[in-house]
């Protein structure tokens, strides 16, 4: 896993999708601390991938305009009919109608609110979450030490998934017939709901459940969170 690459490719993005406070934020060049030993746990733990974020302030500030790049707009790549043909649903409760809001925590964010990082991921769902409720995949995170996803993070992902793959599986393991995903955003998960989201050509839909919900095709991709440690100037 090329560190550098990743800061790169991350980077390019926020600047296609005009969020430039993201881009601003993430040094063109960066390390871990333990760099060596963080990639080789997360090689066991199956995290294939990663992605660099901003410090969490910067994503929540911004998070109007980070639903309007990544769940309104065009997206390169995708064919007419896998372009998002309805306007985002968010509710920060469970509801069969929108209210605009969205609900994610702001503590126990892992290394997230003290500065930029990089999210490693398994883009295949976990096995042991399928079938269980959303209380219960945070306890099983927990146990692991993962973290899940959170609603900024999650918008970020699918839209770079989505212009990856050409439609909306989001993981590696999605339906390719019938293109659409259920998820846990196990990190937005507060003491009694947990944003969970579902996207396919028709659109996002992001809203809070009740943490003892439960539904049997809903996955939940797992983590890790590394605070980067800067080298070089911020400036783009």
């Amino acid at each position: 896993m090329d560190l550098q690459r990743i800061l790169k490719t991350s980077r390019i993005f926020y600047r296609d999708h005009r969020l430039p406070e993201w881009r601003a934020e993430l040094p063109k060049q960066a390390r871990v601390e333990g760099e060596a030993a963080v990639l080789e746990d997360a090689g066991r733990a199956g995290f294939t991938m990663a992605f660099a974020f901003p410090p969490f302030e910067v994503q929540m500030a911004n998070l109007g305009t980070l639903v309007e790049q990544t769940a309104r707009a065009p997206a390169p790549g995708l064919p007419d009919n896998q372009q998002y043909t309805a306007e985002p649903f968010l509710a920060d409760t469970w509801s069969k109608e929108p209210n605009g809001k969205l609900l994610q925590r702001r503590d126990d964010l892992a290394a997230r609110e003290y500065g930029p990082y990089v999210l490693l991921l398994n883009p295949v769902p976990c096995t042991n979450a399928w079938g269980r409720t959303g209380k219960q995949v945070g306890e099983l995170f927990a146990a692991k030490g993962w973290q899940g996803l959170t609603v900024p993070e999650y918008f970020v992902l699918q839209r770079y998934f989505a212009e990856k793959h050409g439609d909306h599986r989001f993981y590696d393991q999605g339906d390719e017939t019938n293109p659409t995903h259920w998820l846990w955003l196990v990190d937005s998960m507060t003491a009694t709901d947990c944003s969970v989201a579902m996207g396919n050509a028709r659109g996002i839909n992001v809203q809070a459940c009740p943490v003892n919900n439960r539904e049997s095709r809903r996955a939940a991709l797992a983590g890790q969170v590394v605070a980067l440690e800067l080298q070089a100037s911020r400036s783009a």
